[in-house]
């Protein structure tokens, strides 16, 4: 008899200790698809789906009004920038089975956070540069979103859900990163391929466990010559590729391994018709841009919208 007390004691721990990882785990992979899609500058801003595991595909749309400022000329040898900004992400997993019994709940995100940064860009070159900065992001998610199929009972496991889902939560990502930039003008044509190596640090809130790693962005792209003028001013195309690789740690979390983008950009040179701070947005253009994404499992998106940019090199 006490054979059998000890071994339904340890079951049920282990039942509960499996439901906990459930909800946990179902949690820390939808966080970290937000925080992770807002940081990255490839992804961010965009309309995705990822792969199906425990439920619907979770569905994420970002909207991000992030930037940078570089300080100094156009070809100095070295130029400090800052970076700043806040964005909205929603993600949603529907049908999500958090082991209730078979209930199949709705999971919904909608979240608001704020970015700050910092580096240097050093140019010893004509085409080559370097980049080394560091950056931060806070994001904060509402609560009141989380609708479950059954109610919630008052066992430990359905407070846990209530607690990781339906109440608010705070998160964080910590990014230190280095680039090689090479520029080099080709035929006439300016062209760019550029590495940037990363450090993630991914931290959650109520109690889950963090999550770090590394993830390499490669990009190439090249300006078409000037394609025609508007109030003066130069109007030219980009187009562009780019990958996304992450390590095991990370892909585990937020779906995917690599991620595969295209697109192509419009852009007019507006600087110089700011005349405010010495001139000091001479460099600035206006671009339009379209993106398509693909991945390696089920991840995929798109995304579309303007963007300011600052000459880095």
């Amino acid at each position: 008899m006490p054979y059998i007390k000890k071994h339904l004691t340890i079951t049920l721990l282990s039942t509960a200790l499996a439901y906990a990882s459930s909800a946990d785990t179902t949690y820390q992979n939808l966080i970290a698809k937000s925080l992770f899609t807002s940081n990255n500058i490839h992804l961010q801003s965009g309309w995705y789906k990822f792969d199906k595991t425990n439920s619907d595909k979770p569905n994420l749309s970002n909207v991000n009004f992030v930037g940078s400022y570089y300080f100094g000329d156009y070809g100095d040898r070295y130029r400090p920038f800052v970076q700043g900004g806040f964005g909205l992400s929603n993600i949603e997993q529907d049908s999500t089975d958090l082991d209730r019994g078979g209930s199949l709940d709705d999971i919904e995100f909608d979240s608001i956070y704020g970015k700050i940064g910092a580096g240097c860009n050093f140019n010893p070159y004509n085409e080559v540069s370097f980049v080394v900065g560091a950056s931060a992001m806070w994001m904060s998610s509402d609560d009141g979103n989380f609708h479950p199929q059954t109610p919630l009972s008052s066992s430990d496991y359905d407070k846990r859900v209530e607690q990781l889902f339906n109440q608010k939560s705070n998160s964080q990502i910590y990014d230190v990163y280095g680039s090689v930039v090479y520029h080099p003008t080709i035929n006439g044509y300016k062209t760019q391929f550029d590495a940037t190596l990363h450090y993630i640090d991914m931290e959650f809130d109520h109690d889950v466990e963090s999550i770090d790693g590394f993830d390499l962005d490669v990009r190439a792209g090249f300006h078409t010559q000037s394609l025609t003028t508007l109030m003066d001013l130069p109007i030219w195309m980009e187009f562009f590729s780019s990958v996304v690789f992450v390590d095991n740690d990370l892909g585990d979390v937020i779906g995917f391994d690599s991620a595969l983008s295209a697109g192509v950009s419009l852009h007019w040179k507006i600087g110089s018709m700011i005349h405010i701070f010495d001139d000091a947005f001479k460099d600035i253009d206006v671009s339009a841009n379209l993106q398509g994404t693909i991945s390696n499992t089920d991840f995929q998106g798109w995304k579309t919208g303007i963007s300011f940019n600052l000459i880095k090199f």
